[in-house]
């Protein structure tokens, strides 16, 4: 098996890791296509680049703003909520993890993940100290929809129950849970005794889900600046909640790089950047989804974010992998399984040379 996109000895998987493959094939990572890191299409702003590079002359050699005055302005004005509400952090993930050990304060030691789900849910209760415990709440037979009495069970029987994670869009199936219905979740959570986190990772891409403004007791909030943004590299997220401050005595000094802050600051206020990505996303994700709808043993589940999940003959991420095409194969997430592949929205033509390899690998003709 080629190495890189199916599971890592940690239990934590991102992506396709291309490097990883390029080495098992001898290969130069450059060479591939890659459809498993679910990046905006449209690549990063220019302005906010420029700005980057701006900071990295000219700011480099002193630390950045400890608080992050301007940053935590300019991401509560994007998000819509108070800056008093809003900590910076290093990408989603750091925001997932200081979500966790905040809920690690309150008497549960069992956290919930709804799977099939992202893996570092798991990995940031067990960091906080909580029993994870799994509940598949998102089943193919039923659409992937999510199942909201399967978490109700898990809440009446289960005992010290402290944290829930739930994903909106979920990664990596794409489902979208309704705003209403996130709140409900919320407050389910809530008499519960436990504290709810929801990770809007994707949420820039289908606006009207957000509960960001509903951030508050029992209720956190992590957002990803990377994905809409197309900034992984440089790490930028936040985390909304009630108390940033509390959360913030679990953080390091200067989680952003001056980089990273300079870069958010300019892609939160480039607003025609955000309605163009919606109106590109949108179009490449219907084309994508009719195409691979198209053909023969492959089964795709509509998305709300800017990723579709499909199913194919077992082994078909390894086999594209062979042709150059990296595309993230789901087998580890639970409730999926063999032949489960997630593919990001890309160009125009590069979704079509997707289609065409997948067509070649499955032998079924155009």
């Amino acid at each position: 098996m080629v190495r890189g996109w199916t599971t890592a000895p940690d239990g934590r998987h991102h992506g396709a890791h291309g490097l990883d493959a390029a080495r098992t094939l001898s290969a130069s990572p450059e060479s591939f296509l890659d459809f498993s890191a679910n990046i905006n299409p449209l690549g990063p702003p220019a302005d906010a680049l420029a700005a980057g590079a701006e900071a990295l002359y000219g700011e480099a050699a002193r630390y950045p703003d400890l608080h992050y005055t301007e940053l935590t302005a300019a991401l509560a004005h994007y998000l819509g909520v108070s800056p008093s509400t809003v900590l910076p952090t290093n990408g989603g993930a750091e925001a997932l993890f200081l979500a966790a050990r905040a809920a690690a304060e309150g008497p549960g030691r069992k956290a919930i993940v709804l799977e099939p789900t992202f893996s570092e849910y798991a990995a940031a209760a067990r960091a906080a100290g909580f029993e994870v415990s799994g509940v598949v709440a998102r089943r193919p037979e039923t659409g992937l929809r999510l199942d909201l009495a399967a978490l109700w069970k898990a809440l009446q029987e289960w005992d010290d129950v402290g944290l829930v994670f739930l994903c909106n869009p979920n990664n990596p199936t794409g489902d979208a849970v309704t705003r209403r219905d996130v709140l409900r979740v919320a407050e389910m959570v809530r008499e519960a005794g436990a504290v709810l986190v929801v990770d809007e990772a994707f949420a820039d891409f289908a606006p009207g889900l957000s509960v960001v403004a509903e951030a508050g007791e029992g209720l956190y909030v992590a957002r990803s600046f990377t994905k809409f943004f197309a900034m992984p590299g440089l790490r930028l997220g936040c985390l909304v909640c009630r108390e940033p401050g509390r959360v913030r005595a679990f953080q390091p000094s200067w989680p952003v790089n001056a980089v990273a802050a300079a870069v958010g600051i300019a892609a939160a206020r480039d607003e025609d950047f955000a309605a163009e990505t919606l109106a590109e996303v949108a179009l490449r994700r219907g084309e994508l989804l009719h195409a691979l709808g198209g053909i023969a043993n492959v089964a795709v589940y509509p998305g709300a974010a800017n990723f579709l999940l499909a199913r194919g003959p077992e082994g078909v991420a390894e086999r594209l992998a062979r042709r150059g095409v990296l595309v993230r194969g789901c087998e580890p997430f639970e409730g999926l399984g063999p032949g489960f592949f997630r593919v990001a929205v890309r160009g125009a033509r590069e979704n079509e040379r997707l289609v065409e390899e997948l067509r070649s690998v499955l032998g079924v003709a155009p």
